[in-house]
């Protein structure tokens, strides 16, 4: 084994054109980290196969797939990558690891590699996204249906084997923007703030939380009261300006109304009408139910035109029987997200509020959706600081209208939060000393 027993271990993830792929060049070329690139495996892999052609991004994501589902299991690339390091002839102490798209490729590494391992998450507009990846010569052919296709299978989160960067991403220890690019120097912001966050997680040069860090944290830890079967979100209110501490007037997660369980509690009837499924997310009954009547009305695959197949899976993906279509994306392509029975967190924590949400700061685990959205400017909240990865677009135009000021976070954000500020605190490590000596006299 040639991965040094201190090596610091960087994971990268983020949606593609994010920066992950510069990010890992700056510490290889600043730092001295070996690199090693997720995608990569999976290009080899195609290119044994298809030694004439080269894959498109589609291509790529669809074989990253069923290398985790034939293997069984999320985190196999991960797996496969430790593999290639640990064969290594060189005694590794850095290492960086880009391309992590999967949380089971986060839980692979994280078992590997303990405390050792930091997962940085690079965050940027898909208008920016989509002027890089277009200006480059991999991306020629490309085009902005193709490009918006691509990133919309990459935040898969119900797929168990797919992309799930969004997941990824709330899985992060730190979350950096890397949307203001200097000219002259376009890399100048993110090298700066990259080998700044570095120091920070590894202890180089240690500081305190900063007021947004310690509120989102709050937000997130709000986020553990959901029992959701899909994901916990939480939203904090807090009366301040934006990346200012202030009274926390609201708190809220997402979960279905007083009075009723839970989904994972709860005992619905599905596709069939006589037999009643156990801890179900109703949204997963809904497309179900109607998969199979589009099956039962003979209805045909918008892609082969083969008639649909009885589909009897209880959970996504609900693919085309001939083609391997999802068909998802053609019947339901909202994913029945307006037929959640859940109080979303962020009406959760104006309902908490009350009046007093007018002229907040909203700190939110995820961007509002639409129906949010809404009941947010009717509230009067000011201010929004989320570190969603995909904001719903419909929903941001409706708080640009109301005039509500949105930021996307950037900091550390982290179940490791206490293990990283607490290296910025002189006072204990001297009180330490004081009860060391006082010991040995």
């Amino acid at each position: 084994m040639t991965i040094g027993s201190t090596a610091s271990v960087i994971g990268l993830t983020g949606p593609f054109g994010s920066g992950c792929t510069t990010a890992a060049k700056i510490l290889t070329t600043s730092r001295g980290y070996k690199s090693l690139r997720l995608s990569s495996m999976i290009y080899e892999r195609w290119k044994a196969k298809n030694p004439k052609r080269e894959p498109n991004r589609a291509e790529l994501q669809a074989l990253g797939n069923e290398i985790r589902l034939n293997a069984k299991n999320p985190g196999a690339l991960a797996q496969l990558a430790i593999g290639e390091l640990e064969r290594d002839a060189k005694q590794l102490k850095f290492i960086v690891i880009d391309g992590i798209r999967n949380v089971g490729e986060i839980e692979v590494l994280r078992d590997r590699f303990g405390r050792r391992f930091y997962l940085l998450a690079l965050e940027c507009p898909a208008s920016e996204r989509w002027q890089r990846v277009s200006s480059s010569y991999e991306a020629s052919n490309l085009t902005r249906e193709d490009f918006l296709r691509d990133n919309e299978r990459d935040r898969l989160q119900e797929y168990a084997h797919g992309q799930q960067v969004q997941l990824c991403v709330d899985r992060a220890d730190v979350l950096l923007r890397n949307d203001k690019h200097l000219k002259g120097n376009k890399f100048r912001s993110l090298f700066r703030k990259l080998l700044e966050y570095l120091d920070l997680v590894t202890g180089v040069t240690p500081r305190y939380a900063k007021p947004a860090e310690i509120l989102m944290n709050l937000a997130y830890s709000a986020a553990h009261g959901s029992k959701c079967l899909k994901r916990q979100v939480g939203a904090l209110l807090v009366a301040a300006e934006p990346n200012a501490m202030g009274e926390v007037v609201g708190q809220g997660f997402n979960e279905n109304p007083i009075g009723t369980a839970p989904c994972v509690e709860e005992s619905r009837y599905g596709a069939n009408a006589k037999k009643k499924v156990p801890g179900a997310c109703y949204r997963d009954i809904v497309r179900q139910r109607a998969f199979v009547e589009l099956a039962r009305l003979k209805r045909r695959c918008p892609e082969c035109g083969q008639t649909i197949a009885e589909l009897i899976a209880a959970l996504p993906p609900w693919r085309c029987g001939s083609c391997g279509t999802d068909l998802e994306d053609f019947f339901w392509p909202e994913r029945a997200m307006t037929l959640c029975t859940a109080v979303h967190a962020e009406v959760a924590a104006i309902l908490t509020a009350g009046s007093r949400a007018r002229g907040t700061t909203l700190y939110t685990t995820t961007f509002p959706c639409f129906q949010c959205a809404e009941k947010i400017a009717q509230a009067g909240i000011k201010h929004i600081i989320f570190t969603e990865p995909y904001p719903d677009i419909r929903a941001a135009e409706r708080l640009e209208i109301a005039h509500i000021e949105i930021e996307r976070f950037e900091g550390i954000r982290s179940s490791r939060f206490d293990d990283i500020f607490s290296k910025a605190r002189p006072y204990i490590s001297e009180q330490q000393k004081v009860f060391a000596v006082k010991k040995k006299g």
